[in-house]
């Protein structure tokens, strides 16, 4: 794997993290802009295993976000251990630990991402599909 996609990989994950955070934290502005940088990451076909095993596509998800602007003041995630599983010529498969420091505390995910060669999208990639596990080791 080369540094460059590794960097792009990481680049996008965490980027996509800032907006999240920025959006459930209340610190970005509600507009349409705001949340397309949110959707816009997303592929049409995007789908979700969630930390709780519920399984959500992309029109299951992207409502339910929008609606939690502001939900959680003082939301802080940080990403770590970002690594390049596989890639081809569609796509790149990722790893990466998700934690968050919140209102209902710390928690902490570990997510494969399946992440799509899109030329319009920033990095150059935009998500799939994602699956979440819980972990419950502090970090």
């Amino acid at each position: 794997m080369t540094d460059e996609l590794h960097e792009r990989c990481a680049a996008q994950i965490e980027g996509l993290h800032r907006v999240i955070e920025e959006w459930l934290a209340g610190r970005s502005p509600r507009t349409a802009e705001a949340f397309a940088a949110f959707a816009d990451a997303h592929s049409p076909d995007f789908t979700m295993v969630t930390p709780d095993g519920a399984l959500l596509r992309r029109d299951e998800l992207l409502p339910g976000f929008e609606g939690a602007h502001g939900a959680a003041p003082g939301l802080r995630i940080r990403i770590a251990d970002v690594a390049v599983v596989h890639s081809d010529v569609g796509g790149v498969l990722a790893t990466y630990e998700e934690w968050q420091d919140g209102p209902a505390g710390r928690t902490g995910r570990r997510s494969t991402v399946l992440l799509e060669r899109h030329t319009g999208a920033r990095h150059g990639l935009r998500s799939r599909h994602l699956h979440a596990t819980w972990i419950d080791r502090e970090r």
